[in-house]
């Protein structure tokens, strides 16, 4: 690398890393820095005519505050702070990736910006500490999936649950599941994977950081289903837990129509009622699903139909007959 080349990426390099919006470097400061990476110490004009090249010609976002001396900044960032922030949290407080992951992504994270604002970005997100677990190979379960979506082909894996000795065990003594993979759908802070059996007609939902062993096979993927329809089917999940599919009555008190809008979005039938509006919902009647409404207090509740009704009741009586 000859000398010019030298200046002209050391002096990317200190502009990317020291600089920002509020933040610029002079003249001067940028010869002293050149000078201690060893390139050896510029004068002003070879500064200023590298820094008008790689604005003029290089096309970089950097800013000259004309001044005696001249100052710098780097303005044009991929990320600014606030969404860096966004994501930093967003990696903190997700339970599918690891402490040690969540680190390397971070430093990463800060490498996108200045080292002033990367101080901003030391942010301690607290979670419960069996929040975040050590998934392993979750992003490449991921990649293959995808591969295996994209090109049409079935996905092959092995499921695992934590028996009662807390120990890691697979499902059907270690058989791989093999699946027609139709799409990945995030619910509750989880990735899963929608698609159908090879041994079953109905759809499924599997957690990939629940998949070991996953594979692409040579298998052809059978067509999805024409009745499958993935925003349908997600706005009518609790928690990925597939049920019957059914359309509910609820009974919603006054101050519940938030949550309601938090599950199902504001498109779904209510009409005004004396103590608040009744809704209409199209469900997956799942356990999630009663838990769900268990957990309003009695202020939502199940009208109709009566089978559904009935259902929830059953539920809460033999939980409550399993506490006595």
């Amino acid at each position: 690398m000859n000398d010019n080349r030298r200046k002209l990426t050391g002096i990317l390099k200190l502009l990317y890393e020291n600089t920002d919006r509020e933040h610029s470097m002079d003249t001067y400061q940028i010869m002293d820095a050149l000078e201690s990476m060893g390139t050896g110490r510029p004068d002003r004009k070879t500064i200023e005519a590298n820094i008008k090249y790689i604005i003029e010609d290089l096309g970089y976002g950097i800013i000259k505050e004309k001044g005696k001396p001249n100052r710098y900044r780097w303005s044009d960032r991929m990320f600014d702070l606030s969404e860096l922030k966004v994501l930093v949290d967003a990696v903190s407080s997700s339970r599918f990736i690891s402490r040690k992951n969540s680190l390397e992504i971070i430093a990463k994270l800060k490498d996108l910006t200045s080292v002033h604002q990367a101080a901003h970005l030391n942010r301690d997100i607290i979670t419960r500490r069996s929040y975040k677990k050590d998934y392993g190979t979750y992003a490449d379960n991921i990649d293959i999936i995808t591969d295996c979506i994209n090109s049409g082909l079935r996905v092959s894996f092995k499921l695992t649950f934590y028996d009662d000795d807390r120990s890691e065990v697979t499902l059907n003594g270690g058989m791989p599941v093999e699946v027609t993979p139709y799409t990945l759908m995030w619910d509750n802070n989880f990735c899963y994977l929608v698609g159908k059996p090879s041994d079953q007609n109905s759809v499924s939902h599997y957690r990939v950081d629940k998949m070991r062993d996953v594979t692409v096979t040579s298998i052809t993927a059978e067509p999805v289903s024409p009745e499958y329809d993935a925003k349908l089917a997600e706005d009518r999940t609790f928690c990925a837990f597939g049920g019957r599919v059914t359309e509910v009555t609820l009974s919603c008190s006054h101050g519940t129509m938030d949550s309601m809008v938090d599950v199902f979005g504001t498109d779904f039938l209510f009409t005004p009622s004396e103590n608040g509006f009744n809704a209409r919902v199209s469900v997956d009647t799942s356990p999630e699903f009663y838990a769900w409404v268990f957990s309003h207090n009695g202020d939502i509740r199940i009208t109709a139909p009566e089978k559904v009704r009935h259902e929830y009741e059953n539920m809460i009586l033999n939980q409550a007959g399993r506490t006595d």
